[in-house]
């Protein structure tokens, strides 16, 4: 798929994620009122013959129950019965906590509101709220038209600047900054929705905790976004891969006039390594706020920091190089730069990285040996993406005709 077509694509995805958002917030009001409502409730003063707005609690024993595990499109549900027979169907949002347990014959008590059972009780003290409950929905319409709001609008707005400046690569390059912050902001709703369901937090948590992030987020944003108008040399995830020397060449090695040249990762190993970094943050997220972790600081504060770092390796990870040209080498981390003058070299070595099979990990990677101080890693120059020892042996023929005769290469490095 073309550039084009990618960005009509991000386009349609918008449109839709602000209609589903808008959606979701027209119905907020009406959960909330109806949630407010049933609070307020009066319990009825006897058994109610018909549908009634007061609250009556009536014990069930249970028929059946089925959980419906594995089956797509189905949720849990059980039958009740009646003292008089009577069954009564009920449908659950998931299995926690009673669904889960609740065997053939056991005692439950049932909330009737509006002739339909909101919630299930059972005699331990748990609740569960079902599929007609109306306590929880606001949070989840809430949680949904943040998501979808905010992801569709960052998203349009990312996809309709890079369709303005059709053609122009440092724009095209900041509207895909936008496009996948976007992504970040709508992902980091769910996650606080879920937090927030999963530790019965009141509404007024979601924006609390997805305010400060999502105006974090946005600021990276910003800064992402000027870095590639400046021509920073920020490459997006997945965008063209730059320019590159390829992985086998014939013919002589060329000496100074093959200089620059770049090595960067290649944009498929920055995607596996990005989805691996998200999967052990979204598992480690999981046992956070699913376990009995506290205190409620230490949670937040833990989710602030891994959000950080993964702003932190989605956007610098692609800026990550080394670069050569006539004054030297630069070797450009996710933090800093660090700049070796062809004077300051001693010796540039391609050499194994023990323990590696060759997986992930490379097998060959090289490094520069400076005149003072300890050898540096080449950044991605590597059998990934290289033929390293012809890599190398282009740098060393660099090394010398940059240095000059009349300086005598020192003795090699130990």
């Amino acid at each position: 798929m073309g550039r084009t077509g990618r960005v009509a694509l991000w386009l349609t995805v918008a449109l839709l994620s602000l209609l589903a958002g808008v959606m979701s917030a027209l119905e907020v009001r009406g959960a909330l009122e109806r949630e407010r409502e049933y609070l307020a409730s009066p319990a009825c003063a006897s058994v109610p013959v018909t549908a009634s707005a007061c609250v009556w609690e009536q014990g069930f024993t249970v028929r059946e129950s089925d959980l419906h595990t594995g089956e797509r499109g189905k949720v849990p549900s059980a039958t009740l019965l009646l003292p008089d027979g009577t069954p009564w169907k009920v449908e659950f949002r998931d299995s926690g906590p009673v669904a889960s347990e609740m065997p053939p014959g056991a005692p439950v008590v049932g909330v009737v509101w509006h002739g339909r059972i909101v919630e299930v009780r059972d005699f331990g003290g748990r609740r569960q709220q079902t599929a007609f409950g109306p306590v929880g929905w606001p949070a989840d319409r809430l949680g949904g038209a943040l998501a979808f709001l905010s992801f569709g609008l960052i998203a349009l707005a990312g996809s309709l600047w890079a369709l303005v400046k059709r053609g122009d690569r440092r724009h095209g390059r900041a509207a895909a900054m936008v496009r996948w912050h976007g992504v970040a902001v709508g992902a980091t709703a769910l996650l606080t929705l879920w937090a927030q369901a999963n530790n019965g937090w009141p509404l007024w948590v979601i924006w609390a905790v997805w305010g400060p992030l999502t105006l974090l987020l946005l600021a990276t944003m910003a800064a992402s976004a000027v870095a590639a108008l400046r021509g920073g040399g920020g490459y997006d995830l997945f965008d063209e891969p730059p320019v590159r020397p390829p992985v086998a060449e014939s013919g002589p090695v060329p000496g100074a006039g093959g200089l620059p040249r770049e090595y960067r990762m290649d944009r498929g190993r920055r995607r596996v390594l990005m989805a691996l970094l998200a999967a052990k943050a979204a598992l480690l997220m999981f046992m956070v706020w699913t376990e009995d972790i506290p205190p409620l600081w230490f949670q937040i504060g833990l989710s602030v920091l891994m959000a950080l770092l993964l702003i932190v390796f989605v956007v610098r990870t692609p800026r990550s190089a080394t670069l050569v040209d006539s004054t030297g080498i630069r070797i450009r981390g996710l933090t800093r730069t660090r700049r070796v003058a062809w004077e300051e070299v001693r010796e540039i070595r391609a050499e194994p990285l023990r323990g590696s099979d060759g997986g992930i990990a490379p097998r060959m990677i090289a490094y520069v040996y400076p005149t003072n101080g300890r050898r540096k890693l080449l950044r991605n120059l590597d059998d990934h993406g290289y033929d390293v020892e012809r890599e190398v042996a282009v740098l060393r023929a660099a090394l010398a005709e940059h240095r000059g005769t009349d300086t005598a290469p020192d003795a090699p490095a130990a």
